[in-house]
């Protein structure tokens, strides 16, 4: 329940100005490529990394973008797919959530809380547990997202608390992107079924409206746990107990600088691995989550030099877990988390002074509902009621000053304060020199920091499983800094190589120090990361590309200078896909075929057990029959055995995945 060296060898300037020119070569030795779309790659608008719009290679931050047309090709099937695939990133499941690794650094159990979620800019974790859902709990069908942005480090200074290690952005389509009605059907492995209805259209006022509805069930497969192989626990196998359902809504107006957002979702998860001490098997263990968020988005141009944003938004969380002990007698034990707030954001961007751009602003949330409760069911029993309220407020300032015709500095200072915890001062510099029109290097330094959440304050409860003796916890700090080179020689190319060092103090992390069932949050831990990135991307005219990218860390808590838990040393990423072609007068749509492969080095459990390292290979083949849109896909192809390392309150040490896997989806629109 929610319960609870030696550096890495630097390249000489010379070695990667060779490396740039011969890729570069290369790419224009390529066929003409002058019809690409500009937004491809480097020459991407992005939003995330400044809050307003800039091209990826102005950023100051190596920013990673998964499009709607990735999404489609390499047939990503949740958020976590898409993130999966970035550079950086890793992903963990432990049958129930999600979990998102960057840079190494993935603490079992912390629900995503060092990662920001953004959707169209508006905050997403919610205020009870600051969980950035990722997986089948995320409530925005994939189909309705136009882009995935990524800026990895700290985004304290323009975000405030939980930029932690990353901001995530999804923006999503308007109706004139979809262009009318649309129905998709998908079927896959372990029952598995999928329906989306889905209307984009513009009135005659010009106003842009997207309306979606999407029902999804899977009945799961029969797992098995060593953990609890005995006659009394069914082997050890956990009979119909993976099922996963869910239904999304969402609805968005575009009309002028006026935006309305509205997503919905509702998800229903078993919980087969007997988490929290439960009886094994029962199938009554389940987690509901349930999330609306409503937005309001309006940007005017106040002065020719002067646009003003401002949002308002809210939004409502709620977890119910039904956990299943046997004190004895068997009793279903009720947890609910749940959590109301409000919030608005000014700001306001001016070019008035010359080679500055200047923005600054301010975000308010106000907590009206933060409640956490623990119930026996039958006999009736209280062991948690917690309820507080509380307000979230910050102000910034950031200047993006033009030095030189090629040298930018990118200035911001924010300073935020959340009720129950002291005030925050975060800076954030960036140094933006054009080595040449196609090259940029960047030198990025930035803090951040994250105050303990309700949860972690405020829920104690003392049965098996559950969080106790937790003292005073203060805000958890990182400090980063990084040197990137970019290189975008053409709309097609991409390179960049990027190296950097995470000082992370005060960590707050759920433990099991001196409890053999019990659990407990402390700041005891330092964790000190550096490590390095390289990306390479290549798009050809006729419709292939490629895209490497290799990360190497080395992440280490100071404390106990040990490895972490769930830390790969090595993360492979690499993508293929190409149009396949036949003979002319065919008269048929051949299609585009993609291939992905993603690799994770070896990995400690909790226990110390080595995970062996894994490459999972992905193929995807769409097409278009008879006005039918088509995918069929094929996940792990070969069948791989892994598994991801498990949380304190999983009995196993590690949790296998699934092997080979399948997905079809046809799509029509009217």
């Amino acid at each position: 329940m929610k319960r609870g060296s030696k550096h890495p060898p630097q390249l000489p300037r010379q070695l990667v100005l060779a490396l740039l020119l011969a890729w570069t070569a290369g790419a224009h030795a390529q066929e003409d490529i002058a019809d690409l779309p500009l937004e491809q790659l480097m020459q991407m608008q992005v939003t995330t990394a400044s809050r307003y719009v800039q091209t990826a290679l102005e950023a100051p931050a190596a920013v990673s973008v998964v499009t709607a047309d990735d999404i489609q090709l390499f047939g990503y099937r949740t958020l976590a797919d898409v993130l999966a695939s970035m550079r950086g990133l890793y992903v963990s499941y432990d049958r129930s959530y999600h979990y998102l690794g960057t840079r190494g650094f993935a603490t079992p159990g912390d629900y995503n809380t060092r990662v920001l979620l953004l959707v169209n800019g508006v905050r997403f974790n919610d205020n009870v547990y600051d969980q950035a859902s990722i997986g089948t709990d995320f409530p925005i069908d994939l189909d309705l997202v136009e882009r995935v942005e990524f800026v990895p480090g700290p985004g304290s200074a323009v975000y405030g608390a939980n930029a932690f290690f990353g901001v995530i952005n999804v923006i999503t389509r308007d109706g004139r992107q979809l262009a009318g009605a649309q129905v998709s059907a998908e079927a896959g492995s372990h029952g598995s079924a999928k329906l989306r209805f889905s209307l984009g259209t513009v009135d005659a006022q010009g106003r842009d409206w997207l309306i979606a509805a999407t029902r999804s069930s899977a009945r799961g497969a029969d797992l098995y746990y060593p953990a609890f192989d005995s006659p009394s626990s069914n082997g050890g196998v956990a009979h119909h107990m993976d099922f996963d359902r869910s239904t999304q809504l969402f609805a968005r107006m575009r009309h002028e600088g006026l935006t309305l957002t509205l997503a919905h979702g509702e998800r229903t998860k078993g919980v087969p691995t007997g988490a929290f001490s439960q009886v094994f098997n029962d199938p009554r263990s389940r987690y509901i989550d349930t999330s609306s968020r409503l937005a309001a988005e309006y940007t005017t141009q106040l002065l020719p030099s002067l646009v003003f944003t401002g949002r308002l938004h809210a939004g409502r969380y709620q977890y119910v877990g039904d956990y299943v002990y046997d004190y004895p007698p068997v009793t279903v034990n009720r947890d609910v988390g749940t959590g109301q707030w409000w919030g608005t954001e000014w700001q306001w961007v001016s070019t008035a002074i010359a080679r500055h751009k200047l923005s600054w602003g301010l975000d308010y949330r106000r907590d009206t509902r933060i409640a956490q409760r623990n119930d026996d069911l039958d006999p009736p029993a209280q062991y948690l009621d917690a309820r507080r309220k509380g307000d979230v407020v910050g102000v910034y300032m950031q200047d993006e000053f033009a030095l030189r015709p090629d040298l930018t500095l990118h200035t911001g200072l924010r300073w935020g304060q959340q009720s129950g915890s002291a005030g925050s001062f975060n800076p954030r510099l960036g140094l933006v020199y054009w080595w040449s029109t196609a090259t940029a290097l960047k030198l990025l330094h930035g803090t951040a920091y994250r105050p303990p959440n309700a949860y972690e304050r405020d829920y104690r409860v003392n049965l098996p499983g559950g969080v106790v003796d937790t003292t005073d916890l203060r805000s958890e700090r990182i400090r980063t800094s990084e040197l990137a080179l970019e290189h975008a020689p053409s709309g097609a190319t991409r390179l960049l190589l990027t190296a950097f060092r995470s000082s992370v103090s005060d960590l707050i992390s759920l433990d099991s120090l001196g409890h053999s069932d019990r659990l407990t949050f402390n700041n005891t831990r330092r964790v000190k990361v550096h490590g390095l990135e390289a990306e390479a991307e290549q798009r050809w005219a006729g419709g292939r590309r490629l895209r490497l990218a290799y990360g190497w860390q080395r992440a280490r808590d100071s404390s106990t200078d040990g490895a972490l838990t769930n830390s790969p040393r090595h993360l492979l990423k690499a993508q293929w896909s190409d149009v396949l072609r036949t003979p002319a007068g065919w008269g048929w749509n051949p299609g585009r075929y993609a291939i992905e492969a993603i690799g994770i080095g070896p990995r400690n459990t909790l226990l110390n057990t080595r995970l062996p390292g894994h490459v999972l290979t992905h193929v995807t083949y769409s097409t278009r029959i008879a006005d039918v849109d088509v995918s069929v896909g094929v996940y792990n192809l070969f069948n791989r055995r892994h598994a991801d390392p498990a949380s304190f309150e999983i009995r196993d040490d590690s949790i296998r995945q699934d092997g080979r896997t399948y997905r079809v989806k046809l799509t029509y629109a009217f």
